[in-house]
């Protein structure tokens, strides 16, 4: 029993390890996006990175046996959910970054870190946890500090990026449910394939002549930031996130995405020399603090000390 849980603990640590180096892509992929929308649109962009994703995990399904004869019923019925739901997230974040500031579109995005245990509680009966709460909290203030003074404004556009964060919480929520049992490689095809044609409808609906298609593959800077998005920003990401998250829990997993931003601001400075103020390091250190709080397998006492006042609610 004692070497089972051992075992457990160990693969919930590399579980939680590859979801951070996940993160750790997605935050970087902020810059090359960057550079990317100067010449593409939103969701010409958006297309062209999961047109490619699709097509690389497709490739991926050819090479892997177990995952082509893996494309169940149940498989093709959450993966389409989940692909929805992230075409949900990409779409309402971007309609509403046209009424809000960016600050507090990362902000709202953000406090999908506490969405997921809310809505757990909910959806898998989950009992609310002290040390995850801290530490959801914890990562909603160093999202405060980290998004800076644009937080003081609010519009129309902050209630599309709220809903962006519930979509980004149901697909966490979703995974933890109904994940165990399926093929990671399938479901990830399914899922971002649909994200691929939901992003292709509207950018057909919205530009019925796309000129992305050769803006991506004739300008090199651009081909290259799509490229890096769509096959370890998207395709192996989200196949890592349906492998690891089975071996976490969602409202870690949660915790471990409001990395994102941190990773984002360190890329962009080095890369870019974009400025890195007192306010964003202490809020990178919070949300760093938050992932160690909310780990339940880590046992700091002046955590457990610090977090005594809020126990009584929680337990």
């Amino acid at each position: 029993m004692c070497t089972l849980i051992g075992m457990m603990i160990q693969k919930r640590w590399f579980a939680n390890s590859a979801l951070l180096i996940i993160t750790f892509v997605w935050g970087a992929t902020f810059t090359l996006t960057k550079g990317a929308l100067d010449s593409l649109p939103v969701f010409g962009f958006l297309s062209a990175r999961f047109v490619i994703a699709t097509v690389g995990l497709i490739a991926l399904v050819l090479l892997t046996p177990s995952a082509r004869k893996s494309f169940t019923l149940r498989t093709w019925g959450l993966g389409t959910v989940l692909g929805l739901f992230l075409f949900g997230a990409y779409a309402l974040q971007t309609v509403g970054l046209q009424y809000t500031t960016p600050s507090l579109a990362g902000f709202l995005t953000g406090l999908s870190v506490v969405l997921v245990p809310l809505l757990g509680v909910f959806l898998l009966k989950q009992k609310l946890r002290w040390r995850t709460w801290l530490g959801a909290g914890t990562a909603v203030v160093g999202l405060g500090l980290l998004c800076g003074p644009g937080l003081q404004q609010f519009a129309l556009g902050d209630i599309y990026v709220l809903l962006c964060a519930v979509f980004i919480a149901l697909q966490m929520l979703f995974i933890e449910k109904y994940g165990n049992g399926t093929n990671p490689l399938a479901l990830a095809t399914v899922e971002i394939a649909v994200l691929t044609v939901a992003c292709l409808v509207l950018e057909l609906w919205t530009d019925p002549s796309p000129t992305w298609v050769w803006t991506t593959f004739h300008n090199p800077q651009v081909a290259f930031a799509v490229f890096i998005c769509a096959i370890p920003g998207t395709a192996l990401a989200y196949w890592g996130q349906n492998v690891f998250q089975q071996f976490t829990s969602s409202a870690q997993t949660a915790v471990i995405f409001s990395m994102e931003p941190v990773f984002a601001t360190l890329v962009a400075w080095m890369v870019l020399g974009e400025g890195l103020t007192p306010l964003t390091l202490l809020g990178s250190i919070l949300i760093f603090t938050s992932m160690l709080m909310s780990d339940t397998n880590l046992q700091f006492n002046w955590t457990r000390a610090l977090a005594q006042p809020f126990k009584i609610f929680f337990d």
